[in-house]
């Protein structure tokens, strides 16, 4: 084989490269992070204070991820439930918006609520908690890995 015929095959994968790639980059899916993002984005100052709301309470609220039994748990104190007045979980996968999980804050008597985490594809997630209590609100979130 001689040189000439060395640089056109070069030439022809190089080629048959950047098509590929074209073709991979034109037919990927990119999901928002929501559908409102630009609005979300606008309020994100009033989020920031919702955190800090969650950082100076006494009593946090606990989120555990009990993989052998396939199910995740929130744990409320009992006095940061009793003051909720509304409350709720989301389950969010940056991955593929169509997997999202919400659930309101409906706990037992001992402030614990049990999520079924076998419904949930496996992967990272995203965990949300948003409550209001007395006229304030709170917000933490939470990183997962199914």
């Amino acid at each position: 084989m001689n040189w000439g015929t060395k640089i056109v095959i070069s030439f022809v994968c190089f080629v048959g490269l950047l098509v590929t790639l074209v073709y991979v980059s034109v037919s990927t899916d990119f999901y928002l992070v929501s559908d409102n993002y630009y609005e979300q984005e606008l309020a994100y100052e009033d989020q920031i204070q919702r955190m800090k709301n969650v950082n100076s309470l006494a009593e946090k609220p606990d989120f555990k991820l009990l993989r052998n039994e396939g199910k995740a748990e929130l744990r409320f104190p009992v006095s940061v439930m009793q003051a909720m007045e509304e409350g709720s979980i989301s389950f969010f996968r940056s991955a593929d918006a169509r997997l999202d999980k919400e659930f309101d804050l409906v706990f037992d008597e001992s402030g614990v609520q049990v999520f079924d985490t076998k419904k949930l594809a496996s992967g990272a997630w995203k965990v949300k908690i948003e409550w209001k209590s007395k006229g304030t609100e709170y917000y933490q979130e939470l990183n997962i890995v199914i």
